[in-house]
């Protein structure tokens, strides 16, 4: 799978956990790159660690 680099750059935002908009939000877990936590929490999937450890 290949992203653009804004997509990149929300993935990477998420692991250094720097605050993403609810659209960021919602589009990484709906693509499958992310899950939430019930308390907020935003955390990487490996299939999304996989994708930025490519660069």
């Amino acid at each position: 799978m290949t992203i653009n680099e804004d997509q990149r750059r929300i993935l990477r935002d998420i692991d250094a956990t720097t605050p993403i908009t609810e659209s960021e939000t919602d589009w990484a877990v709906k693509a499958g790159y992310a899950v939430l936590a019930e308390d907020g929490d935003i955390d990487l999937t490996q299939e999304a660690r996989a994708l930025l450890d490519q660069t």
